[in-house]
């Protein structure tokens, strides 16, 4: 009886026993769990990345698009974790408002390797809910060149047909001309947000052109508007000019828009107000006095020449002595004779026919001498890109194009809605 309560051989069966099943569980808590985790992760970076794909097919403005956002968001959610199917999905304002937000679940079933050994399921449902919200860009990285809205509140390139052309004016010699809203002009970007009494340093010329050519660090709008920020004048010109220059064509550009009413016009403290973003493609920058810009200016004068006319002569008043080229206009033709202290007025009609849109005298009556031909003409002005104008060496004109609403900036439903539209994750 001694001899066998002093064995202890059964004992270490069972603590290997507890050992197995303690190693077993360490095993489903290595390779179960992990993948678990690991799926988990995956399925809320597919669940993210299907709701910021939907909210850009709702935030294009475009009710096809928005038809498709379900269609797109289990595209990217699929492509991220294999089997991933959609359990729910909801919008707001998707496709009709430039400010919205859709949510979307999606699930993935996990299998469990060792856990179903020790009675665990064979497999685990996971879900991941995102939500993303889009709106007008509040912030973003633009270059120092501002727009300015009209008083309807419009900014009248991204009115226009998409690709269409549109040109601004800016002039240094003059002050912001509120009545234009046309006109651009120059910031400086190291004063975003200053207050409405602030001075206004200048920015170094090196840093106009650094800004340009590679944009400004982000920026975001007041939550209060307008966000001021200091104009500043266009010295040493030719250098930014050739920084925008080097943007003609490329990729679309960032520019602050400004509400002129609510400028700061007080000298040495002039201010822009600045309510929102646009992006634009810049297609042409010239010089004030290039007549690609400012177009030529319209001439009229007074024409008096002495011409022989024989039956049937025509006679071309556009290749008239006396005037510099084809015109546009002629008034006060008067064809006449003085002989003596008699002056004979010929007739139209009568004694010579005349075309108005040619231009072309045809002599119906007997051959005459010295005959006297006078009129007034006019030559109509060109317009350039930036409409006639006198030519300005000072002046710059900038030609764009809204290429449609763009995705781009930060902080959505910030600022006004100038065809530029931010998307985030919320929460």
């Amino acid at each position: 009886m001694r001899v066998r309560v002093r064995d202890e051989r059964g004992a270490t069966i069972i603590f290997v026993a507890l050992a197995l099943m303690a190693i077993m569980g360490m095993v489903v808590m290595t390779v179960d769990v992990g993948a678990l985790l690991s799926t988990r992760r995956r399925l809320v970076r597919a669940s993210d990345a299907a709701a910021l794909a939907a909210a850009q097919s709702c935030a294009a403005g475009d009710l096809l698009l928005a038809l498709d956002a379900p269609a797109q968001a289990d595209s990217i959610a699929t492509a991220n974790v294999s089997g991933a199917a959609r359990t729910a999905y909801s919008e707001q304002d998707c496709g009709t408002r430039s400010s919205g937000s859709v949510t979307v679940t999606y699930r993935s079933d996990q299998s469990m390797v060792f856990a179903p050994i020790i009675g665990g399921a064979r497999s685990r449902t996971l879900t991941a809910t995102s939500t993303a919200v889009w709106g007008p860009a509040g912030g973003g990285r633009p270059i120092p060149v501002e727009f300015a809205i009209e008083a309807t509140g419009v900014l009248p390139c991204v009115t226009q047909a998409i690709g269409s052309a549109c040109a601004y004016w800016w002039d240094n010699s003059v002050d912001h001309d509120l009545a234009n809203s046309s006109n651009w002009g120059l910031m400086n970007l190291d004063t975003w947000g200053t207050t409405p009494d602030a001075s206004c340093p200048a920015p170094g010329a090196s840093q106009m052109r650094d800004w340009i050519e590679n944009e400004s660090a982000s920026v975001v709008l007041s939550p209060v508007p307008p966000t001021y920020v200091c104009v500043t004048s266009g010295h040493q010109t030719q250098t930014w000019f050739d920084a925008l220059a080097s943007r003609i064509g490329g990729a679309l550009d960032y520019f602050p828009i400004n509400d002129p009413p609510q400028m700061v016009q007080t000298s040495g403290k002039e201010k822009y107000a600045i309510i929102g973003f646009t992006t634009l493609q810049i297609e042409a920058v010239l010089k004030g006095n290039d007549p690609a810009a400012v177009g030529t200016a319209g001439q009229a004068g007074h024409c008096l020449v002495s011409q022989n006319f024989t039956a049937l002569l025509t006679f071309d008043l556009d290749a008239a002595g006396c005037v510099p080229g084809p015109v546009d206009q002629v008034a006060n033709l008067t064809v006449w004779k003085k002989i003596g202290n008699n002056t004979i007025t010929y007739l139209p009609g009568v004694d010579y026919l005349y075309d108005s849109g040619t231009h072309v005298i045809t002599w119906l009556a007997t051959p005459v001498k010295s005959v006297a031909v006078e009129f007034d003409w006019q030559i109509a002005g060109s317009g350039g890109a930036c409409g006639a104008r006198p030519p300005d060496p000072n002046a710059i004109c900038l030609v764009a194009s809204y290429q449609g609403a763009q995705f781009g900036g930060t902080a959505p439903g910030l600022g006004m809605d100038l065809g530029v539209r931010a998307i985030r994750l919320a929460g």
